[in-house]
């Protein structure tokens, strides 16, 4: 299973409506600061979890003097129909409904305080409720009760930029650590020692020995036999103890660590070392071939809030493979601002949503609703343009590329589009010569920024003109955008630059 969609409403800084489509695998959360990308994951953790003591409360999660409720819904699919067939989730199977060929299941939670009709029953429903879509009687109900089923929906493992990460490196089953020694302790099983524990423990426990431990809980039991049969009437007991299943193993372990200045457990360490070490484990995860085979088959969604931090940019791009590896099979989360991460994006298997700006001025696009050259998916130097304001020569060079393609489509067969053509077409389209290109000494011409800044790319070798600055790649880069632009959306170029 995996999260499809996710809206949220007076969350936060989002107070309208916005609705975000998400992908199987490696999910992509990138853009300016205090754009609400780390809400985003809050709101899916709102709506399963609910709100605590300290996390997601009224107070710091609900827009600020919101014109209506604060409201969160979302749709799971991939795995719904086997879900209900569970016997604590049967109850759901009417909720299932058809959206855009996928089955699924619609949850809300909402801060509206109000009354469904159920079972010819009212029943008040508050931010406390989870509630479930019904296709037939469209409206939410609250059939599940408490929230502990939907918690048990899926295993959240999130790691936040600011939080300490030894929080996270956690021997239960639902988290990655916990995942990879469940499956260690199921291939330990496999062996001669722990069939020796096995035994071991039968003999401790048995009884018919004078030794065992039984024996002396015999008295224990025979008193209390006693005192109920004085009181109530007859009862016969005993005591019985059971091999521990391998979790209560898992909550006794605890992660050492030697960095030179003495053994400590993990959470004594700095934050720095906690970090690496839970990202080590993450992509320790992302190798190991035996997690499928424990029995914790819950679904893991994984959740990393700018985990770049602290790592060089090597060490970020073999954690863009790992990462790109866990979403083969698991649902992931990224919160980046990293280049390098950016460019593990894989447009066949991820999605990427860049979230530009600011309250009623934020916009949100995604990898298939911004592909500027008309082929869906964006390039890399297009990505790092929308989702971090960097101009690049590589962006440039696509861009201005671009354009001379437009051109040359328009020319007999053979012919190219010369670089006083391009300049010409810049003029036709609103630009102005405003920078002189001497190309020697005496020959020199005006030319546009983008004519400017190109030739400075392609020819470093010319040392005669001033360089070109930040602001000049900066200026050229948004006037060759909105010129493609224009021609994508006039229809007057296809996908590659060809006329239409």
């Amino acid at each position: 299973m995996y999260i499809k969609r996710l809206s949220v409403q007076n969350v936060k800084s989002f107070r309208q409506e916005t609705v975000f489509d998400l992908g199987r695998g490696v999910n992509y959360l990138v853009g300016d600061n205090n754009g609400g990308k780390s809400t985003v994951l809050e709101s899916l953790l709102f709506l399963f979890e609910g709100s605590t003591a300290y996390k997601w409360r009224p107070d710091t999660f609900y827009s600020t003097n919101a014109d209506g409720p604060t409201r969160v819904v979302v749709d799971i699919s991939g795995g719904v129909e086997e879900l209900v067939r569970q016997g604590k989730y049967a109850l759901l199977q009417s909720f299932l409904f058809e959206d855009d060929g996928e089955v699924v299941l619609r949850l809300e939670r909402s801060s509206q305080m109000r009354t469904v009709v159920q079972s010819g029953k009212d029943k008040s429903v508050d931010v406390k409720a989870v509630c479930f879509w019904h296709p037939e009687r469209q409206q939410f109900e609250n059939v599940t009760g408490i929230d502990a089923k939907v918690k048990a929906i899926f295993d959240f493992e999130a790691i936040w930029a600011d939080a300490q990460p030894g929080d996270h490196i956690d021997f239960a089953n639902t988290k990655t650590l916990g995942r990879l020694l469940d499956a260690a302790f199921t291939r330990f099983a496999q062996t001669e020692r722990w069939k020796s524990l096995v035994t071991a423990h039968g003999s401790a426990f048995a009884d018919d020995d004078e030794e065992s431990f039984l024996v002396e809980t015999e008295k224990l039991a025979n008193d209390i036999k006693s005192l109920v049969e004085d009181q109530y009437g007859h009862a016969a007991m005993r005591f019985e103890f059971t091999l521990p299943d391998p979790s209560v193993f898992m909550k006794q372990g605890r992660l050492h660590v030697d960095d030179g200045a003495g053994e400590t457990p993990v959470e004594g360490k700095g934050s720095g070392m906690q970090r690496a070490i839970a990202l080590g484990i993450i992509q320790l995860y992302a190798k190991a071939e035996h997690t499928e085979d424990t029995e914790n088959t819950t679904p893991l969604i994984l959740m990393l809030d700018e985990p770049e931090t602290w790592l060089h940019p090597s060490a970020q791009l073999r954690l863009g493979d790992a990462l790109s590896v866990i979403g083969e099979r698991d649902q992931v989360f990224i919160i980046t601002h990293s280049p390098y991460l950016i460019r593990k994006f894989d447009s066949r298997k991820h999605r990427l949503t860049v979230i530009a700006g600011q309250d009623h001025e934020r916009k949100i696009d995604t990898s298939t609703s911004f592909g500027l050259f008309g082929v869906g998916e964006p390039t890399w130097g297009e990505i790092n343009y929308r989702a971090f304001g960097m101009c690049s020569h590589d962006f440039h060079n696509e861009l201005y590329g671009f354009i001379q393609k437009h051109l040359d489509d328009k020319k007999p067969a053979g012919k190219s589009a010369k670089e006083e053509e391009v300049d010409a077409f810049l003029v036709f389209q609103g630009l102005k010569h405003v920078k002189i290109w001497e190309r020697h000494a005496s020959f020199k011409y005006p030319t546009t920024v983008p004519g400017y800044v190109r030739n400075s790319i392609h020819h470093p070798e010319n040392t005669a003109n001033i360089p070109v600055t930040d602001a000049d790649l900066r200026i050229a880069t948004d006037e060759l955008v909105s010129v493609v632009e224009r021609l994508v959306e006039s229809g007057n170029a296809g996908v590659g630059g060809v006329a239409a």
